[in-house]
C-alpha cells in the first residue's frame, strides 16, 4: 500500500491487509450514506462528527484518481438519498414522469458530488505533519462548501454541520463562524479521530490519545460557549416586547392553483382564512409566498378584491403573490411580497435570488433549453425575473395606530433565499430587527424536504441573532429565537392561522454578531487557499 508523505515519517498508517478496492469502495459509500442519515432523520446530528471517518480511511494511501473517484462515490449516495424528493418534484410538477425526474435527480446529484471528489483528491496530498493534514482537510471542506453558495447561483441544501441546529449548546458559535465555518470544526473532529482511533503501529499510543484529547477539548470548548449563548439569547426573547403575528397556511393545491375556473372557490376560502386570522387581533398578518393566485395589479378583478378585503379588515397584511416590474413590452414578472396597511400598499419586495429551473431558466439562449422536458420544469412554478438591487426593509409600524411610536424592520428571506447565509447576514447589516420567510413547499409534498428546509431557517437565526417567523402554503410555519430554538412549528398540510408571540429585540440586545461583521469572510478566505491547494496538488507527485 502506498504511504502518503506524512504517514512515512510520523508512522500513522492504517491497517494494510484491506483490498485493494472492495474496502475503500465500501467504507466512501458507508460516509455517503451516514451523511444523509445526519440530515434525513431528525435526532442523528451525532452522525456530523464521524460521516466523513470512513471515507478519510478510504483514500488513505490511494493515488490521486482514485481518492477522486472514491470521494464523488460518496457524495453522489449522499445527494440521490438525501434530495430523493426532488425526483417527485420533477416527475410530478415539472411533468417529466417518474424515469425522467430520477434522471435528471441523477445529472444534479453527480455535479454536487464533484465537490466531495475533489475534497477526497485534495487530502491525499502529502504533508509532514498530522496536524497540518487535519488543518488543511478540514479548511478544503469549508471552502468548498461555501462554494457550493455560488457556482451556477449555488445549491448547498445539507451542509456539514447543518444537523447541529438540532443541538443548542454544539449549534451557538455559528454566531461567529457561521455555519460553513462551524463546518470547519465538525470536519476537524472528523479528521481527530481518524487519527485517534486508527493508528495501530506500536508507539503511537501517546500521541493517539492527544489527538483524542484534542477532539474532547474543541468538543468541551464548543458546548460551554454554546451553554452561555443558548441561555442568553433565551433571556433576551423572554425580556423582548412581543408582538403577535397571525400566520395564516392555507394548504393551497400547486397543481389548481393557477385554474381560472377554480379561482373564485380559492379566493373565497382566502377571505374565511384572512377574517379567522383578523378575530386574533395581530400585530401583523403573514402569508406564505406567492399564495394569492393572481398577479397584482395585472389582475385588477383580484387585486381590487384583495384591498378592499385589506380595508375591511384593517391592520396590518404581509401578502405574497405575482407582481411586474416596468411597461410593456419589457414588463417583468416577479415573486413579491406586499405589504398592505388598512389596504394601502406601503411597501414591497420582490425577490432577488431566484431558484434554476425553478423559477427561471438560467443560460437563457442556449438551443437545449428549448426542449419540452426543460420547459416542463418551470411550467408549474413560473418565469420570474429577479428583483431590483438593493435591500429595502419593509417597516410596519410597531403600534398601527400609532405610526410614530416606532417601526420592526424586516428583513425578507423568500424560499429559497433563506439557505443562503449571505442574504441573511446582508439583511441584518442594513438594519433588519426580524428575520421573515414566507415559503412554498407544497412542491415538496410528503417528505423530509419541508423539514430540511426549517432547519436551514434556523441556522439564520442563529448566524444573526435576530428572531425569525416562517409561514409555508403547506407547511412548516414556525417561529424560532435567535438562540435557534424552534418555539413552535405547525404540521404539514395543516390549513389554519396561528397566533405567533414574536419578540421584538430590545436595541441593547440588537447586536451585530461577529458572523455578520466580518465571520462571513472565513469561509471566502478558505476557498482561496483551498484553490492554492488544489494547484499544490495537481503539480505535486503523490
Amino acid at each position: 500500500m502506498a504511504i502518503t508523505g506524512f504517514r512515512k515519517r510520523e508512522g500513522l498508517t492504517f491497517k494494510e491487509t484491506r483490498p485493494p478496492l472492495a474496502l475503500p469502495l465500501t467504507l466512501a459509500g458507508l460516509t455517503g450514506l451516514l451523511q444523509s442519515l445526519s440530515w434525513f432523520w431528525p435526532g442523528l446530528w451525532p452522525l456530523c462528527f464521524v460521516v466523513l471517518t470512513p471515507l478519510i480511511i478510504a483514500v488513505d494511501g490511494q493515488s490521486g484518481r482514485r481518492a477522486f473517484l472514491l470521494g464523488w462515490l460518496s457524495g453522489l449516495i449522499m445527494s440521490l438519498s438525501s434530495l430523493s424528493w426532488l425526483a417527485a418534484v420533477l416527475s410530478g410538477y415539472g411533468g417529466l414522469g417518474p424515469l425522467l425526474g430520477w434522471v435528471m435527480l441523477g445529472l444534479l446529484a453527480a455535479f454536487l458530488a464533484l465537490y466531495q471528489a475533489l475534497w477526497a483528491w485534495l487530502t491525499t496530498l502529502c504533508v509532514a505533519s498530522p496536524l497540518l493534514w487535519a488543518l488543511m482537510g478540514s479548511a478544503a471542506w469549508c471552502g468548498l462548501d461555501w462554494l457550493k453558495n455560488w457556482v451556477f447561483t449555488g445549491f448547498n441544501w445539507t451542509p456539514l454541520a447543518g444537523p447541529l441546529v438540532l443541538a443548542p449548546e454544539l449549534s451557538q458559535a455559528a454566531d461567529l463562524v457561521g455555519f460553513y465555518g462551524l463546518g470547519f470544526g465538525v470536519a476537524l473532529i472528523n479528521f481527530g479521530l481518524v487519527c485517534a482511533l486508527f493508528k495501530h503501529r506500536e508507539g503511537q499510543r501517546a500521541q493517539a490519545r492527544r489527538w483524542l484529547w484534542a477532539v474532547l477539548l474543541l468538543l468541551l470548548a464548543d458546548f460551554g460557549y454554546g451553554w452561555h449563548q443558548y441561555g442568553r439569547w433565551e433571556t433576551a426573547a423572554a425580556e423582548a416586547q412581543k408582538r403577535r403575528v397571525a400566520v395564516v397556511q392555507p394548504v393551497t393545491d400547486q397543481e389548481i392553483k393557477w385554474d381560472e375556473d377554480y379561482r373564485n372557490r380559492l379566493l373565497a376560502r382566502y377571505e374565511l382564512l384572512a377574517r379567522e386570522a383578523a378575530k386574533l387581533e395581530p400585530w401583523l398578518t403573514l402569508w406564505p409566498e406567492t399564495a394569492m393566485p393572481f398577479i397584482y395589479d395585472y389582475d385588477e378583478l383580484e387585486s381590487e378584491w384583495l384591498r378592499r378585503l385589506g380595508r375591511e379588515l384593517g391592520g396590518q397584511m404581509l401578502v405574497g403573490a405575482a407582481g411586474t416590474l416596468g411597461d410593456w413590452p419589457t414588463r417583468k414578472l416577479t415573486n413579491r411580497m406586499l405589504l398592505f396597511q388598512n389596504g394601502q400598499l406601503a411597501a414591497y419586495y420582490d425577490k432577488t435570488h431566484l431558484v434554476p429551473f425553478g423559477e427561471y431558466l438560467p443560460l437563457e439562449g442556449l438551443p437545449l433549453l428549448d426542449w419540452p422536458f426543460v420547459q416542463g420544469l418551470i411550467g408549474a412554478a413560473g418565469l420570474y425575473s429577479p428583483g431590483p438591487p438593493g435591500l429595502p426593509l419593509l417597516a410596519p409600524p410597531l403600534s398601527p395606530g400609532q405610526p410614530t411610536f416606532g417601526q420592526a424592520r424586516l428583513g425578507l428571506l423568500i424560499c429559497f433565499e433563506s439557505i443562503f447565509p449571505y442574504l441573511a447576514r446582508e439583511r441584518v447589516l442594513a438594519g433588519a430587527d426580524l428575520l421573515v420567510v414566507p415559503t412554498n413547499d407544497g412542491w415538496f409534498g410528503h417528505t423530509r424536504a419541508p423539514e430540511q428546509h426549517l432547519w436551514q431557517s434556523a441556522m439564520r437565526a442563529i448566524e444573526t441573532r435576530r428572531p425569525l417567523v416562517r409561514a409555508g402554503n403547506t407547511g412548516i410555519s414556525a417561529l424560532i429565537h435567535p438562540s435557534g430554538r424552534i418555539v413552535w412549528q405547525s404540521r404539514l398540510f395543516e390549513t389554519g392561522t396561528w397566533p405567533l408571540e414574536t419578540p421584538i429585540l430590545n436595541q441593547s440586545d440588537l447586536v451585530t454578531t461577529p458572523f455578520v461583521r466580518g465571520g462571513f469572510f472565513l469561509a471566502p478566505a478558505l476557498a482561496i487557499l483551498t484553490l492554492a491547494l488544489a494547484i499544490i496538488r495537481f503539480f505535486r507527485k503523490q
